[in-house]
């Protein structure tokens, strides 16, 4: 398993906080409707997390925003690249993964 899928599995769980942390830096006004849904739905999901959970996502998306903007780019590409995989190949990544954080413990 590559570096790069790794990082893109990471950003991943990053963009649920960016979405809500950026609906606080942009005025709602100038979301359009689908946006502000997104951001709602996205902020819904973080409130209903624990409260550690909450603090990690919070911690991964300041890690992120530390980033050059250039490496941000490029781990939202690989996202972005993980989720067009078919589900059945993002599934056996995601045992991959799992497998290889194992073994790093």
């Amino acid at each position: 398993m590559t570096g790069r899928w790794i990082a893109a599995l990471g950003v991943g769980v990053v963009l649920v906080a960016a979405a809500v942390a950026r609906a606080g830096d942009r005025k709602w006004d100038t979301l359009t409707p689908q946006q502000r849904e997104g951001v709602l739905r996205n902020y819904q999901q973080f409130q209903a997390l624990p409260p550690s959970r909450q603090r990690f996502l919070e911690r991964r998306y300041e890690r992120y925003q530390a980033l050059p903007p250039g490496e941000q780019q490029r781990l939202q590409q690989q996202y972005r690249e993980y989720r067009q995989l078919p589900p059945e190949e993002r599934e056996r990544f995601n045992r991959q993964y799992q497998r290889w954080k194992e073994e790093r413990r």
